[in-house]
């Protein structure tokens, strides 16, 4: 249980300087004691600070505070029993005061830690009425009981119960925002982000210079996908606090969302001038662009950071990332490279993503040795294992990453390590699909969902499954039951919206899906892709055309945005443009894995002959 602190020194020495309503002084020694636990306490030695306050207790055994503080500091130490003698006979000697406050709220953190909350609720309504008695009297009431009593509430599961506690407060004792504040940032951390909201506006409205409230207002609101509103709460923080740099790096990442590069190149530029800036916001920044999928604008923001003295390896990192997304393999794999074993947790990232770089270049041995260190450091570790399955697949041994990944999700079984889990088995199920056994992934994820029904990324990775198993209405029914626990999941969403598409059925829904999908992942290709496919199926082929070109611009050369691409300007009379974007669709098939070239390839050859005989058929214009 969180402790009651002192109160601020001044207070403290004038309430330590009386013992009660009858406004007897404390003896200088008492008073020596109670400075000398205070420092003790400061510099982290609360024993001695206990001892010290016992000393103090003990020249003036009359005065409530004094009792008061030995008690929280015999909690502080593990003396539960002796704690609550102390608080107990602290309300005997003052029941109304400060003191009374401090041994009820002691009391109530006691029983709490005992798990007797009928007794930890009766200390706090003690505690509130002293509070509201001494409000009503003209002094300024401590709100400490209702923000502890709505903390209760709130560990409890009852939200509702925290927030009625908390209107309690601002009725009896005219109290600030602060509470409604700290509820907010518990409700946003566990994910409830409705009563977050509610809680974080009564508090801005309590108090409209909090600079916190308004910052995590700013991140519900980024959360529940309401861009407009989040900046309006990051302005209100610049209004208070002019060179914030989380509020200028989070109004940027706001542009980002709505493809402003201008006013995103503007926020970020403020955060890099803004004093005290050095390479870590350039970290950020080069983050923040890769994250919005503007690879250029990362690179650049990398090398900038780069250039500057005693620039952290992570920086590195970012520039082989930016790179990668870039489809410059052999570029990312140089830089990569640089980043030292002592960088920590970015050795074992650029690792892992220097892996990837090599495999797609087709340097398949290089990318397993790239490996083979950090596996070495960390056996077992989900990311190098998946990197290496993903490696192995590409140089066409699919069934040694299988087996690899197989042993791995066992041993993490037996760990019970959930979030292991969770990036394991898709990429067991990906495994397993390129190797030929895609029915075998449909059932290692129907058993992980097994223990973990709920998990989204499972019950994802299993309708993705469905699908390269050949099962596309059992796909889409295990997507439409994901989207019902997760109704704002965007690749569900796009999933659906596609797979309508592919079908040719139910076109208008499936166009509202993908559009649903776009505004909560507004530069994802995939899902701009998805756009362009459906619009090209219903007809529209200037938008089809526009749409594509905008997806492929965001992915790069990928073979199924091509394809689509090609599609769409062979329909709209443009035989060149879909020659050259079926060339560059076929040359990028090489990249992928050897199980997933073979269909792709044939489709584009058979496509590219079609339309060079079809040339050949033209009559020649006069």
């Amino acid at each position: 249980a969180a402790p009651h602190r002192p109160p601020a020194d001044p207070d403290a020495i004038r309430e330590v300087g009386r013992a009660g309503p009858a406004g007897r002084h404390a003896s200088g020694r008492a008073m020596g004691h109670y400075l000398a636990a205070r420092q003790k306490a400061a510099a982290g030695d609360l024993i001695a600070a206990a001892e010290e306050l016992r000393l103090a207790v003990a020249y003036d055994d009359a005065s409530a505070e004094l009792r008061a503080a030995h008690a929280d500091a015999l909690a502080l130490t593990g003396r539960l029993e002796a704690a609550e003698a102390q608080a107990r006979k602290a309300l005997e000697l003052d029941g109304e005061g400060r003191a009374a406050t401090a041994a009820h709220l002691l009391l109530a953190r006691i029983h709490a830690a005992r798990r007797e909350p009928g007794l930890a609720s009766q200390a706090l309504d003690a505690a509130m009425a002293v509070e509201a008695g001494r409000s009503a009297g003209g002094e300024r009431g401590d709100p400490e009981p209702w923000r502890l009593a709505a903390e209760q509430l709130r560990q409890a599961g009852d939200a509702e119960g925290a927030l009625r506690v908390l209107d309690d407060a601002v009725a009896r004792i005219g109290t600030d925002g602060v509470g409604y504040r700290e509820l907010g940032r518990a409700l946003l951390e566990q994910k409830d982000l409705g009563r977050a909201e509610r809680a974080l506006r009564l508090s801005v409205e309590r108090s409209r210079v909090d600079g916190e409230a308004w910052r995590l207002l700013a991140e519900v609101h980024e959360a529940l996908h309401r861009p407009r509103e989040a900046r309006e709460d990051l302005l209100a923080l610049l209004r208070l606090e002019p060179d914030d740099p989380d509020a200028q790096l989070g109004l940027g990442r706001l542009a980002l969302l709505e493809d402003d590069v201008a006013t995103a190149r503007e926020w970020f530029g403020r955060h890099l001038g803004g004093p005290g800036s050095g390479w870590e916001a350039h970290l950020r920044i080069a983050f923040e662009w890769l994250e919005a999928r503007h690879a250029e604008e990362a690179l650049a923001t990398a090398r900038q950071g780069l250039a500057l003295p005693a620039a952290g390896p992570r920086l590195r990192l970012a520039e082989g990332l930016a790179l990668q997304a870039l489809r410059r393999w052999d570029e990312s794999a140089a830089a990569l490279e640089q980043v030292p074993v002592g960088a920590g947790d970015a050795w074992f990232s650029a690792r892992a993503a220097l892996a990837h770089a090599r495999s797609r270049a087709g340097r398949h041995a290089e990318a397993l040795a790239a490996l083979q260190p950090a596996l070495a450091a960390r056996p077992g570790e989900p990311r190098l294992v998946v990197a290496r399955a993903e490696a192995l697949g590409r140089a066409g041994r699919g069934a040694e990453g299988v087996g690899e990944l197989e042993a791995v999700v066992a041993e993490r079984e037996k760990l019970g390590d959930v979030a292991g889990l969770r990036e394991l088995y898709p990429a067991l199920a990906e495994a397993l699909v390129g190797a030929g056994r895609a029915d075998q992934a449909v059932a290692a994820l129907q058993q992980a969902l097994s223990a973990r029904p709920r998990d989204e990324a499972l019950l994802y990775a299993l309708g993705a499954a469905y699908e390269r198993a050949g099962r596309g209405e059992e796909a889409v029914a295990q997507m439409r039951a994901l989207l019902a626990l997760a109704p704002d999941h965007a690749e569900a969403l796009n999933f659906v919206g596609f797979s309508w598409a592919e079908q040719g059925v139910r076109l208008d829904e499936a166009e509202e899906l993908v559009r649903r999908a776009l505004r909560l992942s507004p530069r994802s290709g995939h899902m701009v892709d998805s756009l362009g496919w459906i619009r090209f199926k219903r007809g529209d082929l200037r938008q089809a055309v526009e749409l594509l070109e905008q997806a492929d611009r965001l992915m790069g050369p990928d073979p199924s945005v091509l394809d689509h691409l090609g599609d769409a300007y062979r329909a709209a009379a443009r035989p060149a443009d879909a020659q050259a974007a079926w060339r560059r669709a076929l040359k990028s098939v090489g990249e992928e894995p050897p199980a997933e070239q073979v269909a792709v390839r044939a489709t584009l050859e058979r496509k590219l002959k079609e339309l060079g005989a079809a040339a050949e058929r033209r009559p020649v214009a006069r």
